[in-house]
């Protein structure tokens, strides 16, 4: 691993390339990355299960302080357990070490990607404030910020695993990093279409959107700084400024807001991912860190490409 400018560790992408080197047809087709994917999701999946089914309700049904006790131990042992089963994957399958979820510089890059989404919900709703837009009915305890700090950290960390570490970084093996984009952002905004408030646009601002996610996560080719951004998005916009999240409203919130305004301000019912003001600032510091990648050559070609 290299060190990058600004104190981010760079991986390089051909790193989280399969090493393995099977003569079997078995292996062969073992190795390939649609197969992968299934495999890790094999790995991980028995977990989630678990943890769902026997330990979810047993941290909801809980209050006060024994609830957020249970809340950040089930986290802590779910972080820890997920990123075990992801690095036996990385040595039993595809035979090498993963960097990916290497301990280096990981709190600070976490810490940068937190910092940036704070400065960028902070930006409009500031923005909002100051036009009147938003403003604060009533404030929830401290344990609901706790809370909801712990909840969507998880909630980023699973789909940051899931969308980067699986989906985009296989799919990019196989198909590059530009189709693999397009593939990986395009079933990230179809998914969302279920979702309360969902239309046209909110699924085109969530795919030209992800290119803040997809450029962090090829620059550093690292988890940290792609979940502190994921992370700090979405408690910031629901767990402490009380707005919707994707359109779902049913989650833990600090405040209480009450938010009036165009919906090309504030969003609407689906949240400012929407946001016109939002959109285009996360853009902005996506294709800056887009830029990076390209300038460190971090952008994989298609396989046809790269077996010639």
């Amino acid at each position: 691993m290299d060190s990058c400018k600004g104190g981010f560790m760079m991986v390089r992408s051909e790193q989280l390339f399969s090493k393995a080197q099977p003569k079997s047809l078995a292996g062969k087709i073992i190795q390939f990355p649609l197969v992968r994917i299934f495999a890790v999701v094999m790995f991980i999946l028995p977990y989630l299960l678990i943890r769902n089914n026997f330990l979810a309700d047993l941290v909801a049904s809980s209050s006060g302080v024994v609830h957020i006790v249970l809340v950040i131990a089930d986290a802590a042992v779910s972080l820890f357990v997920m990123l075990l089963l992801y690095r036996l994957y990385a040595k039993w399958i595809e035979k090498r070490e993963a960097v990916e979820i290497s301990r280096s510089k990981s709190l600070s890059e976490l810490g940068f990607g937190i910092l940036i989404s704070f400065g960028l919900v902070g930006f409009v709703v500031l923005f909002m404030v100051l036009l009147g837009y938003y403003r604060i009915d009533r404030i929830d305890s401290p344990e609901t910020l706790i809370d909801a700090f712990v909840f969507f950290g998880m909630g980023a960390f699973v789909q940051v695993l899931a969308f980067r570490l699986v989906l985009f970084r296989l799919a990019e093996e196989l198909l590059g990093s530009w189709l693999a984009f397009v593939l990986i952002a395009g079933i990230f905004g179809i998914v969302h279409l279920g979702n309360p408030e969902a239309g046209v646009w909110s699924t085109v601002s969530l795919i030209l959107g992800d290119v803040l996610l997809f450029a962090a996560f090829i620059y550093t080719r690292r988890i940290w700084l792609v979940w502190g951004l994921h992370w700090g998005w979405n408690f910031f916009q629901d767990g402490v400024f009380g707005m919707p999240n994707s359109g779902v409203t049913e989650l833990v919130s600090w405040i209480q807001p009450v938010i009036q305004g165009p919906e090309w301000i504030t969003g609407g019912g689906f949240g400012i991912e929407t946001s016109y003001i939002a959109f285009f600032i996360s853009l902005l510091v996506g294709l800056v860190f887009l830029k990076k990648a390209v300038d460190k050559k971090q952008i994989v070609s298609p396989i046809w490409d790269r077996i010639k």
